[in-house]
C-alpha cells in the first residue's frame, strides 16, 4: 500500500488571505456637473406636477433658480457637444421662462381717473428682528393707507406705538408668536374681525372699510409654510378657507400678506381660480420677497385684488433686519376693467 504523508499542522504564522481592496472612485467635475444637470432638469418637470402631491408643489417654487441653472446647462451641453442635452435643457429653460413671464404683467395700464391711488403695504418684519426701529421707520415713511405687519409678537408692542398714533384704526393680534399680525388704516372702518383657520387657529384679520364711498374688504393673513406633508395640508386648507371667505364677500376685496406661495405654485392657482382674487398688476410679481441672502430666494409676499381693482405700481422695500422685503402697491379702479390674464 502507498503511504500518504501525514497532514501538516496549521501554523499561526501563516500569512492571512489577501482581502479585496475597496474600489476608489474619484468624484470628477464632469460627474458633479451631470448630477447638477439631472437635479435641475428634474426639478423643472416634477415641479409641474404640484396638483399630484405636496412635494411636487414644493419643488415648483424655484422657477427662477431652475431658469438660471437651465441656461447654464445649455452652455455646458454646448461645450460638451451633447446635442440631446442641449435640446432637453433648452426646452426646460423655455418652460421655466414662460411660466415666469406669465406673471410679468397681469394687467394693463389704465387711464388716470384723477383719483388718488390707494396705497397698501404688507411686511413680514420677522419676530426676532433686532432692528425694530428701522423696520417701523420704513413703514412710517412709506405712508400707506393700509398697513399689514406679520410676525409681530409681544416684543414688538412698544415699537408699534408710532403706528398707533399715526393711524386712527387698528387691529392687533400679538399673542401668536410667529403668526402675530397687526393691521392699521386711515380709511373709515365700519367693522373688523379676526378669523382663525387651520388646527393651529392662525389669525387672519378682516377689515370692512369705506373707500371713496364704496365698500372695501381688506384681508391680512400669514399662511403656514408647507414644509411637510401635514403642514402642506394645513397650508392648502388655510388658502381654501380664505377662498371661501372671499367668495362670499360683496364689493371690492384686497388680500395681502405672506402666503408662503409663489405665483406659479398649485396652492396659488387654486386660490386665484376659486376666489376671484388675482394679481392684476402692471408691474411684475415674480421678483423675490423672501430669502434675501439665500440662493433659494422666492416671491411669497403678495397683494391680490378683486372686482375692478388694478395694481398700477408695485414696490419692494429694502432689507430692514427681516428675511422678507416689504411689498407696497398702489391700487386704482379699472375703467374699464382691463385685465390680461384672469
Amino acid at each position: 500500500m502507498q503511504a500518504y504523508p501525514p497532514s501538516l499542522p496549521m501554523s499561526d504564522d501563516a500569512p492571512p488571505a489577501d482581502k479585496p481592496k475597496p474600489v476608489k472612485r474619484a468624484v470628477t467635475l464632469s460627474g458633479l456637473c451631470d448630477v447638477i444637470v439631472f437635479l435641475s432638469l428634474s426639478g423643472t418637470w416634477l415641479g409641474s406636477l404640484g396638483r399630484y402631491g405636496w412635494l411636487f408643489d414644493l419643488m415648483s417654487h424655484f422657477r427662477l433658480q431652475y431658469a438660471v441653472v437651465c441656461a447654464l446647462v445649455v452652455i455646458y451641453a454646448l461645450i460638451r457637444r451633447r446635442a440631446w442635452l442641449v435640446l432637453i435643457s433648452l426646452i426646460s429653460l423655455l418652460w421655466n421662462a414662460q411660466i415666469i413671464h406669465a406673471f410679468h404683467q397681469t394687467a394693463e395700464v389704465t387711464p388716470s381717473s384723477g383719483e388718488k391711488p390707494l396705497r397698501v403695504m404688507t411686511f413680514n418684519v420677522l419676530t426676532e428682528n433686532k432692528n425694530q426701529s428701522a423696520a417701523i421707520s420704513h413703514v412710517m415713511q412709506t405712508d400707506a393707507d393700509i398697513v399689514c405687519l406679520l410676525e409681530v409678537d409681544d416684543s414688538w408692542r412698544a415699537a408699534l406705538e408710532p403706528l398707533r398714533i399715526k393711524y386712527p384704526h387698528r387691529v392687533e393680534e400679538l399673542d401668536d408668536v410667529n403668526f402675530g399680525i397687526a393691521c392699521y388704516t386711515r380709511l373709515p372702518m365700519k367693522s373688523s374681525e379676526v378669523r382663525r383657520f387651520t388646527i393651529w387657529w392662525l389669525p387672519t384679520i378682516v377689515l370692512n372699510l369705506d373707500h371713496l364711498g364704496r365698500p372695501l374688504t381688506f384681508i391680512g393673513t400669514h399662511a403656514i409654510a408647507p414644509m411637510s406633508g401635514q403642514k402642506a395640508h394645513e397650508w392648502r386648507e388655510q388658502l381654501t378657507d380664505i377662498t371661501n371667505l372671499v367668495s362670499g364677500l360683496p364689493g371690492e376685496v384686497i388680500a395681502a400678506g405672506d402666503l408662503n406661495a409663489t405665483p406659479w405654485c398649485e396652492g396659488m392657482r387654486l386660490l386665484r381660480e376659486n376666489s376671484g382674487l388675482d394679481f392684476r398688476s402692471v408691474d411684475p410679481v415674480w421678483p423675490p420677497t423672501w430669502g434675501l441672502n439665500l440662493p433659494m430666494m422666492i416671491p411669497i409676499d403678495h397683494v391680490l385684488v378683486k372686482r375692478g381693482l388694478t395694481i398700477q405700481k408695485r414696490t419692494l422695500g429694502p432689507a430692514m433686519g427681516s428675511d422678507h422685503r416689504s411689498v407696497t402697491v398702489e391700487i386704482t379702479h379699472s375703467t374699464p376693467w382691463t385685465v390680461l390674464r384672469k
